[in-house]
């Protein structure tokens, strides 16, 4: 202890001390050693640190400590916000008309200062930092699926009586198919038709759009799968050899796995049109496949799910367990993970590495629907309105029920599971909802179809993670 008097240490502290606390101790370090201390920051406390001084503003703006921030969050590089609050998606009259609410509607005017204020906001970020950028972008969408009004929309009608029966959207384009013979292309960034693909002699039962958009697939109950331009719409190959109904594809590259009520799945080259492999073995419809360009996973009314190899045509794997038709099938080749769904009630985890099951997911013996995984949570619907979501790990458990007041009062149409953690679901009550998968609670509702009008049902809702949705309805 000191003998000095309190009046004396207290001047030993103003003189001697506290000037040091007055330095600014960053930037007198090494740079890597400043980095290093920065990087443990939060990014809150990492904006805030930033507006001290030019030299911490450096520091704390530096690429790689925003690259590294970003991806501790799973954000990774997305296209730039579009345009398409412009042109047809700005017909704001026709929702009305078609008996559509959009909740928390922005109109046009409002979009458009919102626009500047954006560009601006962003543009003098991604100048110093763009995983800055990026990542303040990544939290700007979680903020607008939550509370942002939806900027803007239209409604296109289709050109005959039948409802669509399968939506998606890829490489700018949007495909709807219904139980006719076609497929219909809409260009995303206008809303106009492009083209309609016509050739298919029986319903159109699935399709894909390859990554790079040059190429769209279809398989139908004309025994075909057909290779189309995805520019143009003109038809490249028709691909025969299935004697029984094309119900499933999966497309990589330039390589396609097709899967038939034939017992077969086929893999195609579809730049020439020609056959590769057979893959034999499955002795009932195989109703679903994945495929990662290496493996092929597939799932049928025989109750297994199969592993292949592409190259060799070998299965490598017969996964039992099952006691009812496989449904659907989700493939993280990064983790070698397979979830199968299935009429059983059951979801079952695969390691496909080593052929084993890891976890069984049970669900009150209810049919399967649909079912969307992130990291370690799954999310699943059933038949009814109900939605689960599961830990995959330990074993599985349902860790909680998207069911509440104001939860779905009829059958689930579709669900997508986005990287924030947020949920959107649709229903064929007309109700599209957002919910937090995290916490397990309703978020707010975003679109509802006019109540009590038997002739208009929601069917498929697509999203993004950019605050993008797309709705198919049938006909009006």
């Amino acid at each position: 202890m000191s003998d000095k008097p309190e009046s004396s240490k207290t001047q030993l502290e103003e003189h001697l001390i506290q000037p040091l606390f007055q330095k600014d101790f960053l930037s007198q370090l090494p740079v890597e050693v400043a980095y290093r201390i920065i990087g443990y920051l939060t990014p809150c406390d990492l904006t805030v640190c930033a507006g001290v001084s030019r030299t911490w503003q450096r520091i704390c703006e530096d690429d790689r400590t925003w690259r590294k921030k970003c991806l501790e969050k799973g954000y990774v590089k997305f296209d730039a916000p579009s345009f398409r609050f412009l042109g047809g998606w700005a017909t704001n009259r026709a929702n009305e008309e078609a008996g559509i609410t959009i909740f928390s509607h922005m109109d046009l005017q409002e979009a458009h200062q919102n626009r500047r204020e954006r560009e601006i906001a962003y543009g003098q970020c991604y100048g110093r930092s763009p995983w800055k950028s990026l990542y303040l972008r990544k939290q700007r969408i979680i903020s607008n699926w939550r509370a942002r009004a939806i900027q803007a929309s239209t409604v296109q009608k289709a050109r005959d009586d039948n409802a669509v029966d399968h939506l998606q959207v890829q490489s700018g384009r949007i495909v709807t198919g219904s139980k006719g013979n076609t497929l219909r292309i809409w260009n995303v960034d206008d809303a106009q038709p492009s083209f309609t693909l016509t050739g298919h002699m029986g319903a159109v039962y699935t399709s894909q759009v390859s990554d790079d958009g040059k190429y769209i697939v279809s398989g139908s109950t004309d025994r075909t799968v057909r290779v189309w331009c995805g520019q143009t719409g003109v038809q490249r190959h028709v691909l025969q050899g299935h004697t029984s109904i094309v119900y499933c594809i999966s497309l990589h590259g330039t390589t396609l796995v097709s899967g038939s009520s034939d017992q077969t799945l086929r893999v195609w080259g579809i730049a020439d049109g020609k056959c590769l492999h057979i893959l034999a073995g499955h002795l009932e419809t195989v109703s679903c496949v994945q495929f990662d360009g290496k493996r092929v996973v597939s799932g049928a009314y025989d109750f297994t799910v199969k592993v292949w190899n592409v190259q060799t045509g070998e299965c490598l794997h017969t996964l039992t367990g099952h006691t009812k038709p496989v449904l659907s099938l989700l493939f993280e080749p990064e983790r070698d993970l397979v979830v199968s769904g299935s009429q059983d009630g059951t979801m079952r985890v695969w390691d496909v590495r080593r052929g084993t099951c890891i976890a069984i997911l049970i669900s009150h013996e209810r049919p399967y629907c649909g079912m969307q995984l992130r990291g370690n949570s799954l999310v699943a619907c059933y038949t009814g309105s109900d939605v689960g979501v599961w830990d995959i790990r330990e074993g599985g458990s349902c860790i909680h029920r998207l069911q509440d007041a104001n939860g779905h009062t009829f059958n689930i149409a579709s669900l997508r599971l986005l990287d924030s953690g947020l949920l959107v679901s649709s229903s064929y009550d007309g109700w599209v909802k957002l919910w937090d998968v995290d916490k397990g609670i309703f978020v707010r509702d975003l679109v509802r179809l006019q109540a009590g009008n038997p002739r208009i049902h929601l069917f498929h809702c697509v999203v993004n993670d950019v605050f993008e949705m797309f709705i198919a309805t049938d006909k009006t």
